[in-house]
């Protein structure tokens, strides 16, 4: 692997009493597409401003191209920010908020123009260069504010929670858009979000934070089947966890005894909602018997709650032809059953 653009080394950022990042150590690699992801708090948005310098590592050291940057300004870092907000100015046009970072650069008024326009071009924004900004639409805003950052040509681009503000339609719009000019620029995007669908469709790496920490990173795909820790189980994904002692194939557990594969001593074991079956006659093999809930429409199928005799949540994702020949009602029970070959073994 060659040598990565960002390096984190035991990085600790303190707000007073309060840790918001903890011995952070993290390598971002030129040219991917990397998503920090976890629930507010987890400290991903701390980690993405002391990248873009706004905040300064309370310990630790931050390195871009070689160079540590604890003590670099933001405006010599060349890490420009796509803001959750914008921050577009609404006192200046559109082309003018676009040419505004080379500007600020002394770059001469003809070159700025050319290079604004052209970037404006590549948004599918022609005959929009002299709107004010209150007369775009939201897509049309959140272009202009990635025009405005990628006509400096920087190395890299940070981008916290740019989407959240979008509508469902406008998200997976914008979502091809990122991806798209990532790939065709080849410059590292750096992305925070708490949306999983964000990150998962968008990402070459996601790292999953939770406590100040990384709890896991790796591909989309790994990480959404192959939870390391049960942080990373129970944020990610639509998933169900047991766990106990495991003797002679069978897992003795909360919900009664379940066969594993294989082990001895304690395990816990990751059953996805979309591998699990519902019937109302207990079948052979893994099975659980829990009392319906409620159930939620969840686009490409429909994901029932259910509660198990001892208070526990579970979750099965069906179809609507499986609802309708189950036709469940509050409180009925079922039995829930999975494949053991395809469960995730954590630890």
């Amino acid at each position: 692997m060659t040598d990565p653009l960002v390096q984190f080394r035991a990085v600790h950022k303190s707000f007073g009493s309060y840790v918001a990042v903890k011995s952070l150590d993290l390598d971002i690699q030129r040219g991917e597409f990397l998503a920090l992801m976890g629930p507010s708090g987890c400290g991903k948005t701390t980690t993405l401003r002391m990248l873009a310098g706004l905040e300064a590592p309370t310990s630790g050291t931050i390195s871009i191209g070689g160079r540590v940057m604890n003590n670099v300004p933001p405006h010599q870092r060349d890490t420009p920010m796509v803001w959750q907000s914008l921050a577009l100015f609404p006192f200046l046009s559109v082309v003018e908020n676009v040419e505004f970072g080379l500007r600020m650069r002394g770059i001469a008024a003809a070159e700025r123009r050319e290079r604004a326009m052209m970037w404006l071009g590549r948004m599918d924004l022609q005959g929009f260069e002299t709107r004010r900004i209150d007369q775009l639409s939201g897509g049309q805003r959140q272009r202009v504010a990635l025009a405005r950052s990628l006509v400096t040509e920087p190395e890299m681009l940070l981008l916290d929670e740019p989407l959240s503000a979008l509508d469902a339609h406008l998200v997976i719009r914008m979502q091809g858009v990122l991806t798209r000019l990532q790939k065709d620029l080849g410059i590292t995007f750096v992305y925070v979000t708490h949306s999983q669908s964000e990150a998962f469709a968008m990402a070459d790496r996601v790292v999953i934070m939770g406590h100040g920490a990384i709890e896991q990173i790796g591909r989309p795909q790994e990480i959404f089947r192959g939870p390391k820790t049960r942080f990373v189980a129970e944020f990610v994904g639509r998933n169900n966890i047991l766990a106990g002692p495991v003797k002679a194939g069978v897992m003795t557990t909360a919900q009664g005894p379940v066969p594993v594969l294989s082990g001895d001593g304690p395990m816990e074991i990751v059953v996805a909602a979309d591998r699990v079956t519902l019937s109302r006659d207990r079948p052979a093999g893994a099975a659980i018997r829990a009392a319906f809930l409620s159930e939620e429409f969840a686009g490409t199928g429909i994901i029932c709650y259910f509660e198990t005799p001892d208070g526990a949540e579970w979750k099965a994702q069906v179809t609507e032809t499986q609802l309708a020949e189950l036709h469940p009602e509050s409180g009925q029970d079922f039995w829930l059953s999975w494949d053991p070959a395809r469960v995730h073994v954590m630890g």
